[in-house]
């Protein structure tokens, strides 16, 4: 536990994510469709090595699988002022070390076609990929500036006009969540994926995937987007 203070006794992360990451039904679907789908990609994975290209996948998917729980960490409502900042903390390690993973997975495949000689963005999957890059990195560039003090002193001259912001962020952000599950599932359909897995395997993954997808928008606070409800 942390020191106690006026707004509240700060957490420590195990319990955040215990009551943010774990609590209630949606929250217990989306980790068993991370669980499940993952479990059965990196069986194919493993039991299908293609050099190079193995970590494409290999990445791409722990990244999906940090984004999402980087989601949850911030959907439901803190108890109070401690619960939130820890939240917040948790949530930028998560993000930041999820957005070095896809980008680790996006340099592996476009290594491996330079070396391959093949062509890029030929494929939904690939432009869907693409997207979903361009949209992470506007929504970690986006975050960064509404909530670092410098950045809110220089850019909105102070902390409460960017606040405002937030919920733009967050809707960018579930924005950013639909490609990050559209682009694994249209992956589904590749040559490789197609070759080297069962339509077994294929529905599992692409179902783990769409109920984790689901599931954390089933999360959603709409007061959070500013909208408001009866």
């Amino acid at each position: 536990m942390g020191r106690s203070d006026t707004q509240g006794v700060t957490p420590s992360a195990l319990q955040v994510v215990g009551r943010n990451s774990a609590g209630g039904v949606a929250a217990v679907v989306v980790q068993l469709g991370l669980i499940v789908s993952n479990a059965v990609l990196w069986r194919v994975l493993y039991t299908h090595p293609a050099g190079l290209f193995t970590y494409h996948p290999s990445f791409q998917s722990l990244a999906v699988l940090g984004f999402l729980e980087g989601i949850l960490l911030l959907q439901p409502q803190p108890p109070n002022a401690a619960y939130k900042r820890k939240g917040l903390q948790l949530h930028q390690v998560v993000q930041y070390t999820s957005c070095a993973a896809i980008v680790a997975g996006a340099a592996f495949i476009v290594y491996n076609k330079v070396a391959h000689g093949a062509k890029h963005f030929t494929t939904w999957h690939a432009k869907s990929g693409l997207v979903t890059l361009t949209l992470i990195f506007l929504q970690i560039s986006f975050g960064a500036v509404i909530v670092y003090t410098p950045l809110q002193r220089l850019i909105f001259r102070g902390e409460d006009r960017a606040k405002k912001l937030w919920k733009y962020h967050r809707m960018s952000g579930y924005l950013t969540l639909f490609f990050l599950i559209l682009t694994p599932l249209l992956a589904l359909a590749s040559d490789w994926v197609r070759q080297n897995s069962s339509s077994a395997e294929r529905w599992v993954v692409g179902v783990g995937l769409a109920v984790a997808g689901v599931g954390a928008l089933g999360r959603v606070q709409t007061s959070k987007l500013g909208l408001k409800t009866r």
